[in-house]
């Protein structure tokens, strides 16, 4: 019992179910209200949208509801039956011809059961506001052709000639020509990409505009006041997620850079050509895009602003087209061209950075950060417009009270390097090009781009080293003081410490100041070397008594007629030690200092003796020299003499073998001139000879060819005579034959014989060779005995 019921299928009315008959493969629809027993060989199925397949299903998931579309509703049913008929309500019908592919739009109101098959969706009729539109495609021309132009939403008078579609075609229905709109068949809506049908279209209001781009990539920009619709194939640009924008507003500060997409004329005839760039600036210009117009962004900004540049400084600006870096002075409020001009910064190392701005930590911190900052936070205030999306007031929390606007300039690091130079101090400014220059204080210098401060490496401590130099960019001209210990060694090896002050300045032309890196090494080492040579001369009771004018005598040089010393000079740099303070000598080794008050008097005794005694070997080295002198006289006298013997037999010598070489000379010379004649003589025999030799041949050749022309005479008169003979008797012409060839063989022997002479053959080898033929009774008579 329970069995036959779960076979029972019950429809209400609105229901329907399908129901496979497993023996026939027919599919019924069961439409309510309805109730059916089923046999063993039926299936309850329902139709996958997604897969277009039936699938077995249980009987109660099998119950389908009726496509019900209310008024200003409608349904878009795809596969429609042919005859447009739909299952009849509390029978069981089988699907009739379905038009597999096609679509039809049912408008409500309308509630029926589906065909197996077939698919439905429900959809609200779709109502306009005036700022609103519909896209609509067209599927079916045919069918859309039918409704005319109720298929955009107008009227049927709307133009004399009805509209022409095309598959795949796009339209936009406007709110402003129809507020409510259901499509016909042949016509689908096509939804945004989060499924609403309906499109909000843009309402620009006064100094607002939009940009539309269409699939040819051609761009359209509308000014406000307006509604803007989109065409079919144009879409809106969207920046930051707004659709509209604000024009800008520009003056002598602010700019933007823009470029031309396609040749136009501007209003007072001026053309432009695509890919030119214009900057556009000015006071009180409002800039709306043209179509023919690309902003070029900077960082994301459209809008460039100048650059405040207070007195004093500067900014670096790089051509774009030189690549030159040009250096722009303040105050000024600069705004550089962007098709033209870059503003560039420039970044210290750490060395440049102590080298120029020496105990500025600051600046070596920025150097090493790079110069980045944090972005300012935005400010809180009001939304632009358009940002709403839409257009109502938005929400602002201002503050109680807002003073005028007021800016700080921080440039110490974004503008060009500055570098004050005090009084009595100076720099040398070096360019990559190698030029250089000198600045004397006071003054505030500012660096081009590819400039920089010379170092100096100077030596310090006392006594001075190299091995911790001080590096600095400033040279002290006037007023240095360079102070210094020396370790002397006197005469009697009593080693001292002399504490001393050079008192420097520079003269003659300032190219020459930095011509030495480390000037402080230069002096000391100098003017050391200079005193601790006197030390070596003097015992350590001359020093400790002159020590101050020694040393002033050394390094300054005696005073002049004014009473003024020269001072010690340096060509290398121009530095010149006009002072020199001795402030302290200590004798090192503390033995000695005490000892040496008391040898004080002894030394004085020892000295006396030994001055006694130093004159005396000073008048006995007198003497002596006297002596060495006379004998120096006598040996040079002697050798004087022996020298001009020898120079006398050396020239004597040099005389003979110069006419040695002479007469054998004069011999080479004969002996060569010999030798010319001798061969100009044989050329001559040789050319004689030859000319002989050419004369004998062409003679020759002269007889061989006259001998040539007198056999062939005598062959043709021998053959004359022998058809002549063989018309007589054989005896005779035997006779006659004989008598033939001894005149041939005279013939022969007389022409012949001479050549066969000269060549060495034989008279029978001879006239074979010019004859063709000789007679076999010849044989016996030319050929030559034994």
């Amino acid at each position: 019992m329970d069995n036959r019921r779960e076979r029972e299928l019950v429809l209400a009315p609105n229901e329907y179910a399908y129901v496979l008959d497993t023996t026939k493969g027919h599919i019924n629809c069961y439409v309510g209200p309805n109730k059916t027993s089923l046999a063993q060989t039926d299936q309850p199925v329902v139709f996958n949208s997604g897969s277009k397949r039936f699938e077995p299903a249980v009987l109660e998931d099998a119950v389908r509801l009726f496509a019900t579309a209310p008024a200003n509703w409608y349904i878009a049913l795809k596969n429609p039956a042919r005859d447009r008929v739909h299952p009849n309500p509390g029978v069981a019908s089988v699907a009739p011809e379905l038009l597999v592919g096609l679509k039809h739009n049912v408008p409500g109101p309308a509630a029926f059961a589906l065909w197996p098959g077939q698919m439905a969706r429900v959809i609200e009729g779709h109502r306009l506001r005036a700022d609103e539109y519909l896209y609509v495609r067209i599927y079916d021309a045919g069918a859309a052709a039918e409704a005319g132009w109720r298929a955009l939403g107008l009227a049927d008078d709307h133009a004399e000639q009805p509209p022409r579609f095309a598959v795949g075609q796009g339209y936009v229905i406007k709110g402003t020509d129809t507020r409510f709109y259901i499509p016909p068949t042949g016509v689908e809506v096509v939804p945004e990409d989060g499924g609403n049908f309906v499109r909000a279209a843009v309402r620009l209001e006064r100094l607002e505009y939009c940009v539309l781009v269409g699939h040819d990539g051609q761009r359209r920009t509308i000014r406000g006041e307006a509604i803007v619709f989109p065409g079919p194939d144009e879409r809106f640009v969207v920046r930051e997620g707004r659709r509209k924008f604000e024009a800008i507003e520009l003056s002598e500060t602010t700019g933007l850079h823009v470029k031309v997409t396609a040749p136009y004329t501007e209003a007072d005839g001026t053309a432009r050509r695509e890919g030119e760039e214009l900057f556009i600036t000015g006071s009180g210009v409002i800039y709306f895009p043209r179509d023919a117009h690309a902003i070029i962004r900077q960082g994301g900004r459209a809008l460039h602003q100048a650059v405040a540049i207070p007195r004093g400084e500067g900014r670096y600006v790089l051509s774009r087209h030189t690549g030159e870096v040009a250096l722009k002075r303040g105050p000024a409020m600069f705004l550089p061209d962007p098709r033209h001009e870059v503003i560039i910064r420039r970044v210290l190392d750490d060395r440049e950075c102590a080298l120029l701005f020496p105990g500025n930590p600051d600046a070596r911190a920025f150097g090493r950060a790079d110069g980045r900052r944090p972005a300012a936070e935005p400010k809180p205030g009001r939304k632009s417009r358009g940002e709403g999306g839409s257009g109502a007031p938005l929400a602002v929390v201002r503050p109680a009270f807002e003073g005028p606007r007021t800016i700080t300039l921080d440039t110490r690091y974004a503008g060009a390097v500055r570098v004050d130079v005090r009084a009595g101090f100076a720099v040398q400014v070096v360019d990559q090009s190698g030029a250089r220059r000198v600045e004397q204080g006071p003054t505030a210098l500012l660096l081009g781009y590819d400039e920089m401060l010379q170092p100096l490496t100077l030596s310090t401590g006392t006594p001075k080293s190299d091995a911790r130099r001080l590096e600095t960019a400033y040279l002290q001209t006037t007023g240095n003081k360079v102070g210094d210990r020396l370790l002397l060694v006197t005469r009697d090896q009593v080693r001292a410490e002399l504490t001393l002050a050079y008192r420097v300045d520079f003269d003659g032309p300032p190219e020459r100041w930095f011509a030495v890196e480390d000037y402080v090494k230069l002096l000391c080492d100098h003017a050391g070397s200079m005193i601790k040579a006197r030390a070596r001369k003097l015992d350590v009771v001359a020093l400790q008594g002159d020590l101050t004018p020694v040393v002033r005598d050394l390094i300054l040089g005696p005073r002049g007629e004014g009473g003024e010393r020269p001072g010690l000079g340096f060509s290398e740099n121009g530095m010149r030690v006009y002072d020199v303070e001795v402030l302290a000598l200590e004798i090192v080794d503390e033995a000695v200092r005490a000892l040496l008050d008391e040898a004080q008097l002894d030394a004085m005794q020892q000295a006396l003796a030994v001055g006694a005694r130093e004159a005396e070997v000073a008048r006995r080295q007198r003497l002596e020299d006297a002596e060495r002198a006379l004998d120096r006289a006598l040996d040079e006298t002697a050798a004087l003499r022996a020298g001009i013997a020898a120079e006398q037999a050396r020239r004597g010598h040099t005389e003979a073998t110069a006419e040695r070489e002479r007469r054998l000379a004069l011999a080479r010379m004969e002996a060569e001139q010999d030798r010319l004649e001798l061969e100009a003589e044989l050329a001559l025999r040789a050319r004689r000879l030859a000319a002989e030799e050419a004369e004998d041949a062409a003679r020759l050749e002269s007889r061989r060819a006259k001998q040539a022309l007198d056999l062939e005479a005598l062959a043709a008169r021998v053959e004359g005579a022998v058809r002549a003979a063989q018309a007589f008797d054989p005896h005779v012409v035997h006779a006659v034959n004989r008598l033939g060839d001894q005149q041939l063989a005279a013939a022969l022997a007389e022409n012949f014989g001479e050549l066969a002479a000269v060549e060495g053959r034989g008279l029978l080898e001879t006239a074979r060779k010019f004859l063709d033929f000789v007679p076999a009774s010849l044989m016996p008579q030319l050929r030559e005995p034994g």
